[in-house]
C-alpha cells in the first residue's frame, strides 16, 4: 500500500478520500471500544479524549496508508489538536451532556498549523449510557457563530450541510478561514439578516471593531457634560444613519450606541422629544413655531453638512453599513437632503402644523439656511 504522501503527490483527491476512510475507521472503533467497556470515555476531559483519540489513531493507522509515526498531538493553544502527515488535523470535542452540540473554536483561525488543508471535527458524546463519537468533516457540523471572549462556532454533529453556517453566509470555509476580513464578513453576515427580517439586531464582538479603532472596554450611559462635544457628534451622526427617527423609531441608535460606542441610551424619546414643538434654536427664536424633531435636525446642520461633504473613513465605514443607498448616489450630501425632506413632508401632514402646512418654507431651504430661520 502506498502511503499517503506518495498518493498525495499522484492525485490530492485520492489522498482526501483515504484521510475520509481513516476517520470513518476512527469513529466505527472509539465506538467499539466503548461499548466493550461500558462506561469507559464517559468522565473524560478534554485533554484525556484527545490522548485517547491520538491513541487509538496510531492504533488504526496501519490499516491505512498513514504513518502512525507521524501522526502527533499538538493540542494547547493550537488548532486542530490532532496532526496527520503534516496535510490533515482532527480537531477533539465533546460534551458531557447527551447532545450532540457544543461551542467550537475561532472563527479567526490565527493559531491552525501551517499546512493543514483538510480538518476532520471528532467529537464524543459523553453524557449518555455510553459514550457515543462521530466524526465528520469540520465544516460540515458548523451551523452558527456566537461570541464568548471572541467569535466561535457552534458544532451540531447531525447538521445537515444544507444547513452549515457557510451554506446561509454563501461562502465556503475554506474562503472564509483564509481571508483577511473574517470577523467583518460574519459581522455583515449577521447584520443585513436581521435587517432582511426586520429585526431590531445588531452583531456585537469583544476585541477589533469594524472601524479602524477599538471598542471600549466600559459602558457608560448618554449624557454628562464631559461628554457635550462627543454627544454632540454622535446625535448629528444618528441623523445621518438613522433617519428613522422622525418616525420615533428608536432601537437602532439605541442598538447602535452601545454597540458601536459602548453607550446606553434609556431615554431616546427624550432626546429626540419628536412630539414636541422647537421655539429656539442656538439660544435664538424661531420666526416660526417647528416639530422638535425638525428643529433638532436643523441644530445639527452644521455637523450634518461637514460629515456629508467629507466624510472621513469612519463616517464612510458606517454608512456602508447602515444607509448604503446613500453611497450610490451621484451626491452623497442631497441623496440624504432629499431623503430627510421626504420624510419631514410626511411628518408635517402628521403633526398639522399651520407653518408646515403652508409649505411656505421647504425643508431644504430651512436646512441650507439655517440662520434665516431665527430672529437675532
Amino acid at each position: 500500500m502506498d502511503n499517503i504522501i506518495a498518493i498525495r503527490e499522484k492525485s490530492s483527491e485520492k489522498a482526501d478520500v483515504a484521510f475520509k476512510d481513516f476517520m470513518s475507521l476512527l469513529e466505527n472503533e472509539m465506538n467499539e471500544r466503548a461499548i466493550k467497556t461500558p462506561g469507559r470515555y464517559c468522565g473524560s476531559l478534554g485533554k484525556d479524549l484527545e490522548r485517547d483519540t491520538l491513541a487509538t489513531m496510531k492504533d488504526i493507522a496501519p490499516q491505512t496508508p498513514f504513518n502512525p509515526n507521524n501522526i502527533e498531538l499538538v493540542s494547547g493553544q493550537r488548532f486542530p489538536d490532532i496532526i496527520a502527515e503534516s496535510y490533515y488535523g482532527v480537531e477533539v470535542k465533546s460534551t458531557k451532556e447527551n447532545h450532540w452540540t457544543s461551542t467550537g473554536s475561532s472563527i479567526v483561525e490565527s493559531t491552525r498549523v501551517p499546512n493543514v488543508d483538510r480538518i476532520y471535527m471528532f467529537f464524543g458524546k459523553l453524557g449518555g449510557e455510553r459514550a457515543e463519537f462521530k466524526c465528520r468533516p469540520y465544516e460540515d457540523c458548523l451551523y452558527d457563530i456566537a461570541v464568548t471572549h471572541s467569535p466561535r462556532y457552534l458544532i451540531d454533529m447531525k447538521l445537515e450541510k444544507s444547513q452549515t453556517i457557510f451554506s446561509k453566509m454563501g461562502i465556503s470555509y475554506d474562503t472564509l478561514r483564509t481571508s483577511d476580513d473574517a470577523i467583518n464578513t460574519v459581522r455583515k453576515y449577521y447584520r443585513d439578516k436581521a435587517k432582511a427580517e426586520n429585526r431590531a439586531e445588531m452583531p456585537w464582538w469583544l476585541g477589533e471593531s469594524n472601524y479602524g479603532d477599538t471598542v471600549k472596554m466600559s459602558v457608560r450611559l448618554w449624557g454628562g457634560k464631559s461628554y457635550k462635544e462627543e454627544n454632540r457628534r454622535l446625535q448629528a451622526k444618528m441623523f445621518i444613519l438613522f433617519p428613522e427617527v422622525l418616525n420615533s423609531e428608536y432601537s437602532n441608535i439605541a442598538l447602535w450606541l452601545c454597540v458601536r460606542y459602548s453607550i446606553v441610551l434609556y431615554n431616546a424619546r427624550d432626546l429626540f422629544s419628536a412630539s414636541g414643538v422647537m421655539t429656539k434654536i442656538d439660544g435664538c427664536n424661531l420666526k416660526f413655531d417647528l416639530p422638535h424633531i425638525v428643529g433638532s435636525i436643523l441644530e445639527f446642520s452644521d455637523l450634518i453638512k461637514a460629515y456629508l461633504s467629507q466624510p472621513d473613513e469612519i463616517m464612510y465605514s458606517e454608512l456602508a453599513d447602515y444607509r448604503p443607498e446613500l453611497l450610490k448616489a451621484v451626491n452623497l450630501y442631497d441623496a440624504w437632503l432629499d431623503d430627510v425632506d421626504a420624510r419631514v413632508q410626511k411628518l408635517k401632514r402628521k403633526n398639522g402644523m399651520t407653518i408646515l402646512q403652508s409649505g411656505c418654507i421647504p425643508f431644504k431651504e430651512w436646512f441650507n439656511n439655517g440662520s434665516k430661520l431665527t430672529t437675532k
